[in-house]
C-alpha cells in the first residue's frame, strides 16, 4: 500500500477520478439498509465473478480481484447525494458506472454520518471539481460457506433474507460475505489531495473544507434574502486594495481582513496569488454568514 501514488488521478480504465487507496486496517464501514441488500449482493456476485475469470485468464491483478486475505478488492463511486432528507451532506456509495444505470439506480449504501465529519468536505468537493464520477478503493470479506458448518439455529440456508448475504464462485463455491469497507487516506491526506486536485482542475476555485463565520455588511443579509433563499450559495472573493471583498454576483456581503485570529489570512493570500479573484462557498445560518475555506491557520510574521 504504501507504493501507491498519494495523489488524485483519471484512471484511464474506467475515466473515474479516483481516490488512491488507503491501508485496509483503517478502512470505513458504509450502512447498507434493506432495500440495498439485494443489489449490494448482485454487484458482489458480478464482481466476484470478473475476478475469478480475470485469475483464470492469469492477467495482472485488477480492482475486482481476490487477495489472501479472502477479500474482494472492487471500485465503488461516491456520490453526493442532496436529496437525502435525513442528511442533505450524505455521501451515496455506488456501484461504478461500468454497471450501467444512473449513479441513484446503482445505489449501495450510504457513509457513516461519523466519517463524514472529517472526510465529507473534501468528497463532495471532489465530486463537483470535474464531470467524472468519483471512486475509490474498497473491499468486500469472503467467507467460503460449508453446509455441515452452517449453525441452523442462526441461520436457513433456503431461506431468501439470508441468501442475499451469500454468493456463489463460478466453481460453485458459496461465500458469505461482509459489507464494503472503504479503503481511504487519512483525512488530512485526503484533503491536501483535494486541493492539488483543485490546483489542476480549477485554480480559480477554494474549496470548502472549513468554516468560520464572518460579519454582514450593512443591510447585506436583507439584501441576499430578497435576491436568494438559499442557505448554501456561491460567492466571488474579490481582491480590493489590503483588503478582500466577498460578493454575491454584485452584492458585497463581508470584507475579510488580515488579523482579528487570522481564520482568513490563507484565503486572503490565495486571492491575491490568483490575481483578484476567486471562488468559493458560502452559508447563511440563522442569520450569520459562515465562510468556506481549505485552510484557517494563522499566517505568523517572521
Amino acid at each position: 500500500m504504501d507504493a501507491m501514488p498519494q495523489s488524485i488521478v483519471v484512471d484511464r480504465a474506467s475515466g473515474m477520478l479516483m481516490i488512491p487507496a488507503g491501508k485496509p486496517k483503517f478502512a470505513l464501514g458504509v450502512g447498507l439498509w434493506d432495500d440495498t441488500l439485494k443489489p449490494f449482493n448482485a454487484f458482489v456476485q458480478r464482481e466476484l465473478l470478473d475476478a475469478e475469470r480475470q485469475m483464470r485468464k492469469g492477467l495482472p491483478p485488477a480492482p475486482g480481484t481476490l487477495d489472501g486475505e479472502r477479500r474482494l478488492h472492487v471500485t465503488v463511486q461516491l456520490v453526493p447525494r442532496p436529496d437525502n432528507d435525513y442528511n442533505p451532506h450524505a455521501i451515496s456509495v455506488a456501484a461504478p458506472p461500468s454497471h450501467g444505470g444512473t449513479d441513484i439506480e446503482r445505489h449501495l449504501g450510504y457513509m457513516y454520518d461519523r466519517n463524514l465529519v472529517s472526510l465529507g468536505a473534501a468528497l463532495r468537493s471532489l465530486a463537483t471539481l470535474t464531470e467524472r464520477p468519483l471512486g475509490c478503493r474498497a473491499f468486500v470479506g469472503l467467507a467460503p460457506c460449508h453446509r455441515d458448518e452452517w449453525d441452523e439455529d442462526e441461520y436457513d440456508w433456503d431461506d431468501p433474507e439470508d441468501a442475499v448475504h451469500r454468493v456463489q464462485g463460478a466453481e460453485g463455491t458459496e461465500y458469505r460475505i461482509d459489507g464494503p469497507r472503504l479503503m481511504m487516506p487519512w483525512w488530512e491526506d485526503l484533503q491536501k489531495m483535494a486541493v492539488d486536485c483543485a490546483r489542476t482542475v480549477r485554480p480559480e476555485q477554494i474549496l470548502g473544507l472549513i468554516g468560520h463565520w464572518t460579519s454582514w455588511e450593512p443591510g447585506a443579509r436583507e439584501a441576499l434574502l430578497q435576491r436568494t433563499q438559499d442557505e448554501e450559495f456561491i460567492v466571488t472573493l474579490r481582491a480590493e486594495q489590503q483588503v478582500v471583498r466577498v460578493y454575491y454576483q454584485d452584492l458585497c456581503l463581508s470584507t475579510l481582513e488580515t488579523g482579528y485570529g487570522g481564520y482568513f489570512d490563507r484565503t486572503i493570500q490565495r486571492v491575491k496569488e490568483l490575481g483578484v479573484t476567486a471562488t468559493a462557498q458560502a452559508e447563511e445560518h440563522q442569520g450569520a454568514l459562515k465562510l468556506l475555506v481549505e485552510d484557517s491557520t494563522p499566517i505568523i510574521a517572521g
